[in-house]
């Protein structure tokens, strides 16, 4: 079964990946990178600036903490693990579109992939702009879960992790950004009893 899995893996990921194009190639791996949503970023932050004024420092500290953990924890598992992703892997790797920069350079990422950072970043942060948008704007929550599959897909699209890395990085995500805000609302229960 596991044999068949990481079939499914691989097939998925060469599906995804041969649905290229030089100027998607471009737009891709500008994509992957967190300065191309940094307009997004900024909007997000003047809206919530706007809405929660001086409690958006402490909102922001949850924003960092999701991050650390989230970027530690995907670290952790992938040198536990020690996967190496498609764009590294001798079986595959000669069989993927690879982006190539104009020095000749070919992207492959780290040496390893599972679980995706950028999946389980993302999924975390998209939780936390879920929960702090709710009262502010009902009506924009798509972008983020948008932002966060498209953030996923680049990945795939660029041939530097399976679809498993994704999803599995995805779900730690999530658990990273409930724990946030977990400490969050204990972290808000403290200060409201102390005063």
């Amino acid at each position: 079964m596991f044999e068949q899995l990481e079939l499914l893996d691989r097939t998925i990921l060469q599906t995804i990946n041969s649905w290229n194009t030089p100027w998607l190639d471009v737009l891709m791996y500008a994509m992957t990178k967190v300065w191309f949503w940094l307009p997004l970023l900024a909007w997000s932050l003047w809206k919530m600036w706007k809405f929660y004024g001086k409690n958006l420092a402490m909102i922001l500290a949850f924003f960092a903490l999701s991050i650390v953990f989230s970027d530690q924890s995907s670290n952790f598992i992938k040198n536990k693990v020690e996967r190496y992703r498609p764009s590294q892997n001798l079986e595959i790797k000669d069989q993927l579109h690879l982006h190539s920069h104009s020095d000749g350079s070919v992207y492959r990422g780290g040496m390893y992939g599972f679980v995706s950072s950028h999946a389980t970043n993302s999924f975390g942060l998209m939780l936390l702009f879920l929960y702090f948008f709710y009262p502010i704007n009902k009506k924009v929550l798509w972008i983020f879960p948008l932002w966060a599959l498209i953030f996923c897909y680049t990945r795939m699209y660029l041939g530097v992790h399976y679809p498993s890395d994704i999803i599995c990085g995805a779900c730690l995500g999530l658990v990273c950004g409930f724990t946030t805000l977990a400490f969050y609302k204990l972290a808000l229960k403290q200060i409201k009893t102390s005063e």
